[in-house]
């Protein structure tokens, strides 16, 4: 009679597990009571997460029979959730470096930033170097920016460089100038770059794109264990915004101090790396930078390496990125191809990275710089493209009959959205009511059915991706205009070309971008619903929790 009870009760056992296989699945974590937006047209309440993975997106009676004694339970209280928002496009070097650098973005003048260059530099030891950041002169009452002697006086006896914004020029002091060894005699302007200088040859302190190395060259690098406390300060900025993966551009040596990092204790962000060398001007200086990108496609569990970055021009803010025609205000100016787009190698270095199976990723932010790219990228065989997928780094400002090209010729178009609300100020100054018409082409490229991604450029701007997503919503300029609105995004667009998108441009779509079974469980929980608020306050936004792999890496008081 035991015997038969025993085996009654196994048949029950076993019944009850083939019904529900689940039932003794018991979730790490469970989030219940919330308005998840998945990628699709389903709007579930709950999820269950399981090694890492989404393992049941439903009903909260459907993740009931996941929770047993050590599962995380997160209740939500109607907050909206997310798939973890992925930025297609950062510096995290830069960023970390930019973390102990002056932050001029504030400055409304040119007096307030040698006023805060000034007091920055009463705490900074005697002969040290001073690097600030994020200064732009379209919005000052006087655009004049300060000389080179101006600068000195604020600093003292402190070589001091300003890097403007978009990165693509820097304000030098005098003794900065004089270490880099730029005086009246020389040196002659670099391929790619321009050193700005008075009618007698002095330099006024301007340095633009590809001159500027021979200033940044100069400053001492950080401390070792200086330079991985910001890498990883900086990953948790990223983890505060709501950021769970991002396309990183970096050095060969950024790239590996982070493998490092992510070897000793898992990283809290999933890295892309796009691999750029500073130094290598053709290719064969290239050609070791792209072996070693094509063998450390895993760098370590959470950081690969995808492929190669190159420049076409400079920016829309110091006047270089190359244009079709003159700008509107600068008449006898196109902007310029850098150094390697000018001679043709950076063709070359396309055609060779992409046949190597790595994926090219050219910066191009004026219409002929993005004209030219389109057509080298075209170049490329079909299922080369379709097997590195190339992009296009910000994509800025297109030619009417360029826009069909992306699609054409499968191309990703990789842009920054709240560049068009800062640009926005000054871009019709730049290149006339005609040719803005096609700038910020975000509502034509997505229903055009080519492939966009979202991010940010941080530290070039902010990197929330909420602001990214007002911008690309509400077309409004940092000082209250609207810009372009007929190429605004409604929201879903916005937050598809944030997750799915942005995945699929880091070659990712398999495993994050999206709330689904089976996918790595990378969330992010709002402070308010993102889909019903009003345009304008997209912006104010903020994660309240965000989590990688079903661990909670931020939570916010």
């Amino acid at each position: 009679m035991r015997g038969t009870r025993s085996i009654h009760r196994l048949a029950m056992f076993a019944l009850a597990l083939f019904a529900c296989p689940a039932a003794l699945a018991q979730a790490d974590l469970v989030v219940r009571n919330a308005k998840i937006w998945t990628g699709g047209n389903d709007r579930p309440e709950a999820l269950a997460v399981r090694g890492g993975k989404f393992t049941v997106i439903g009903s909260n009676a459907d993740v009931a029979l996941q929770i047993g004694p050590t599962t995380k339970v997160i209740e939500a209280g109607g907050k909206r959730v997310l798939p973890g928002l992925i930025d297609a496009h950062v510096h995290l070097g830069n960023a970390a470096r930019s973390l102990s650098a002056l932050d001029l973005r504030g400055a409304s003048g040119r007096e307030d930033l040698l006023a805060r260059l000034e007091a920055f530099a009463r705490d900074m030891p005697s002969g040290a170097w001073i690097v600030g950041t994020g200064w732009s002169a379209e919005s000052w009452p006087d655009q004049r920016p300060p000389t080179a002697q101006e600068i000195q006086r604020a600093a003292g006896d402190r070589p001091a460089a300003l890097i403007r914004m978009d990165g693509h020029s820097l304000l030098a002091s005098d003794k900065a100038l004089a270490l880099a060894g730029i005086t009246k005699e020389g040196p002659a302007d670099p391929p790619g770059g321009k050193i700005a200088r008075a009618d007698d040859g002095a330099p006024t302190g301007a340095v633009i794109d590809e001159a500027m190395t021979l200033i940044t060259a100069k400053v001492p690098a950080p401390a070792e264990e200086e330079r991985r406390a910001a890498l990883l300060r900086a990953i948790g900025l990223c983890n505060a915004a709501g950021l769970t993966a991002v396309g990183a551009i970096e050095t060969r040596e950024t790239a590996e101090a982070l493998a490092a990092l992510d070897r000793e204790t898992p990283l809290t962000l999933r890295i892309a790396v796009t691999v750029w060398d500073e130094e290598a001007k053709t290719v064969d200086a290239w050609k070791p930078t792209l072996e070693w990108a094509a063998k450390h496609a895993r760098l370590s569990p959470r950081i690969r390496v995808l492929g190669f970055k190159g420049y076409m021009d400079g920016s829309l803010g110091s006047r270089s990125a190359w244009m079709a025609a003159p700008y509107a205000d600068d008449p006898a100016n196109s902007g310029f191809p850098l150094a390697m787009a000018s001679d043709g190698s950076l063709r070359e270095l396309i055609l060779l990275g992409a046949s190597m199976g790595l994926q090219p990723a050219v910066h191009a932010i004026g219409d002929r710089a993005n004209h030219v790219i389109l057509e080298w990228y075209g170049e490329l065989a079909p299922a080369v493209r379709a097997k590195v997928r190339p992009r296009i780094e910000h994509a800025q400002h297109l030619l009417p009959g360029d826009i069909g090209l992306f699609l054409t010729n499968n191309v990703i178009a990789s842009m920054q959205p709240y560049h068009k609300a800062d640009d926005g100020r000054y871009a019709e100054a730049r290149l006339g009511p005609e040719r803005v018409k096609t700038s910020y082409t975000f509502a034509s490229l997505v229903n055009d059915g080519a492939r966009v991604a979202f991010g940010s450029d941080w530290p070039v701007v902010s990197n929330s991706p909420f602001l990214g997503m007002w911008a690309a919503v509400c077309s409004r300029t940092l000082d209250g205009r609207t810009f372009v609105p007929e190429e605004a995004l409604h929201i879903e667009d916005a937050l598809h070309l944030y997750t799915s998108q942005a995945a699929w441009a880091l070659q990712s779509e398999q495993s994050i971008g999206r709330i689904a079974q089976g996918l790595q469980a990378d969330f992010v929980m709002l402070d308010r619903d993102i889909a019903e608020v009003p345009a304008e306050e997209i912006r104010d936004v903020r994660a309240v929790l965000t989590a990688v792999a079903g661990a909670v890496v931020f939570k916010a008081e």
